[in-house]
């Protein structure tokens, strides 16, 4: 018959194994961790990930916790950045950046939308979420489709541009690439944009054509406060 001091000296030797077993797995955890994470910074960026980025320096400028000059260099370098790493750099001094960002997946693009005037106008500025698709039309009236202060969800944008005895105008960053494939018959669309994209921004594609009417592009410089 075992005695009580040989009992708790079984207990004492059980919970030592137990706590040895617990504080392995741990340890192992860690390492297993510390080596993702390692993995994560080298490992190449997605479009999304350059996107989500992009998108917090804008809200960054936007509540004035980072000046124009600094926000358009850091968005320059986010969209040209090739590694986990390099994207964490521009965002780790800012709000959230505790915030572990979502790594890869594939992008989720606004909805396509559709802007009219009718013997009347529209106009598209400050921080909106510019859809994959847009699709703008003026009829006797004009438009404005500024895409200085806004938020790309996609890395390509398809922008078919109508204008019939009307007029619209397409203000792009200048960070941004263009293509331009438009036509204006008795009136004007804008086929050269001055200056030129930077690598790995977003593509912006501009169709359509212009009836008695007029669809300006061209690029302009933001200003502090949109």
């Amino acid at each position: 018959m075992s005695t009580a001091w040989e009992e708790g000296f079984s207990l004492a030797t059980l919970l030592q194994q137990s706590l040895y077993v617990v504080r392995s797995w741990m340890m192992s955890n860690s390492a297993q961790r510390d080596a993702k994470d390692t993995r994560d910074e080298s490992s190449d960026a997605a479009d999304t990930d350059r996107i989500q980025v992009a998108q917090l320096l804008a809200y960054a400028a936007e509540q004035g916790r980072l000046q124009l000059k600094d926000y358009e260099d850091r968005l320059t370098r986010a969209y040209a950045a090739k590694t986990y790493e390099e994207l964490d750099q521009l965002r780790a001094d800012l709000p959230g950046s505790a915030i572990n960002p979502r790594r890869g997946g594939k992008p989720n693009p606004a909805p396509s939308m559709l802007l009219l005037a009718l013997m009347s106008g529209f106009e598209r500025r400050g921080r909106w979420n510019v859809p994959k698709k847009l699709t703008t039309f003026t009829f006797w009236g004009s438009g404005v489709v500024d895409l200085r202060y806004a938020d790309f969800t996609s890395t390509e944008v398809e922008i078919y541009a109508v204008s019939i005895m009307g007029g619209q105008n397409i203000l792009l960053p200048p960070e941004v690439n263009v293509e331009i494939r438009g036509r204006g018959v008795m009136g004007g669309f804008d086929r050269k944009v001055l200056g030129q994209g930077t690598p790995g921004a977003p593509k912006v594609n501009i169709r359509g054509f212009a009836l008695w009417g007029g669809v300006g592009i061209r690029r302009k410089a933001r200003r502090s406060c949109p």
